[in-house]
């Protein structure tokens, strides 16, 4: 039994639910605001990049950042990341700076009754498995896009992973890129799926690096698909040290 894995784990959850405590108002309050208040909101957001940061400063785990100038303050982008675990939410939020942003969510999420409460309130949710349901998705976060300047956040493998892998990538992200006339930020994390392996309750000690590309754009003539693999390879390419 690994004594000081249990240790880390217990004061880990005992942080976690702490910081869930202190900022259950701010949480409700983005929950209760309408989309075209609390996407323009940078104080909200500001208080939510501070919940990122303690949420995975919870962990006590070494967390390192390389890249992170190469997200523009002065536009919004689209961010994408790899999905290894839970830890993922945070590190990939802090990256937006305090800028509003908007997170996707897939729809299977909806299936325990406690996300089914919250989550389409947080995020606006994709049904991969509805053409109809997902062409509205993608309707509704154009809209928010030029409505306001917030980043577009999503995981484009659509699922979570831990065997350290790049799948496949949904091509919805490239369709958002390009018809919002934004840049791709790629995110690249290392470790997570170490230190959360799933079903496991265990916090495991192990480093984890987060990658952030040079922003990436669809090429004259280039279609969606290929424009996803292009991102995509960048992923594959990033070896961890």
């Amino acid at each position: 039994m690994d004594v000081i894995a249990i240790v880390r784990t217990v004061l880990s959850r005992l942080m976690l639910v702490l910081v869930i405590i202190l900022f259950v108002p701010v949480l409700l309050i983005f929950m209760a605001l309408p989309d075209r208040i609390k996407y323009r909101s940078r104080l909200l957001y500001r208080m939510i990049h501070f919940i990122y940061w303690a949420i995975f400063k919870c962990s006590f785990l070494p967390i390192t950042f390389t890249g992170t100038e190469n997200i523009p303050d002065d536009e919004p982008v689209v961010l994408v990341a790899n999905h290894q675990s839970s830890l993922d939410i945070p590190l990939v939020g802090w990256l937006s700076k305090g800028k509003p942003h908007i997170w996707l969510a897939r729809s299977e999420l909806l299936e325990s009754f406690l996300f089914r409460c919250f989550i389409p309130h947080l995020a606006v949710v994709v049904d991969v498995n509805n053409v109809q349901k997902a062409f509205g998705s993608m309707l509704k976060i154009l809209r928010l896009a030029r409505q306001t300047d917030a980043n577009i956040v999503l995981f484009p493998e659509g699922a979570r992973f831990d065997d350290g892998e790049i799948h496949e990538f949904f091509a919805g992200f490239a369709i958002l890129a390009q018809q919002s006339d934004r840049k791709v930020i790629p995110v690249r994390i290392f470790g997570a799926n170490k230190v959360y392996p799933v079903n496991s309750f265990l916090v495991h000690w192990h480093p984890i690096k987060v990658v952030v590309g040079k922003p990436m754009t669809s090429g004259e003539g280039e279609g969606e698909r290929e424009f996803s693999n292009r991102v995509r390879q960048w992923f594959i390419e990033q070896k961890e040290e």
